[in-house]
């Protein structure tokens, strides 16, 4: 298996400016046409797991979920807390898993797709209750659209400046 050596503040740049850009548009253009669209927040975060220490990795994921905080429109913080703990819980088996390959990639994004979207919705329904509609489709339809951009989006930014050494 050739793994990935870690990227510097370049690729960490890069990563965090293009998240932001794909957020921002994800976050104008995805509810105006009533479409649930790939969490680019969790894909990000899972390269940037997969190629930087720990630290950068929650790092990112601090950042990456502020920006989806705040493209979302919901209460600030909560994506943060479900990006870092996502990342946190992903980095051990980050080496663990064949990224190079796309079926294991995109079953990877997927599972913290889905799994990162149940973490949001606990403690609010925890807090406001269960909402009036059921999210379980949403959330699967996100986690599938994740799935299938992860591997485009990984092809592009191991291109990026920083991205492979």
């Amino acid at each position: 298996m050739n793994l990935p050596s870690p990227f510097g503040l370049s690729g960490f740049l890069t990563v965090a400016v293009l998240g932001l850009l794909l957020i921002a548009v994800q976050g104008a253009a995805l509810p105006w046409a009533g479409l649930a669209g790939p969490e680019t927040a969790v894909i990000l975060m899972a390269y940037t797991a997969w190629r930087a220490e720990k630290w950068a990795a929650v790092f990112m994921a601090f950042i990456l979920g502020l920006f989806r905080d705040a493209a979302g429109g919901g209460p600030l913080g909560i994506h943060q807390i479900a990006l870092i703990l996502t990342a946190w819980a992903f980095y051990p088996w980050r080496r663990r898993v064949h990224l190079e390959a796309t079926l294991p990639l995109m079953i990877c994004v997927f599972s913290l797709s889905l799994g990162g979207d149940l973490l949001i919705l606990t403690p609010l329904t925890a807090l406001l209750g269960w909402p009036g509609f059921n999210p379980l489709p949403g959330f699967l339809v996100a986690a599938l659209t994740s799935a299938l951009a992860a591997p485009p989006l990984f092809w592009l930014l191991q291109r990026l400046p920083g991205g492979r050494a």
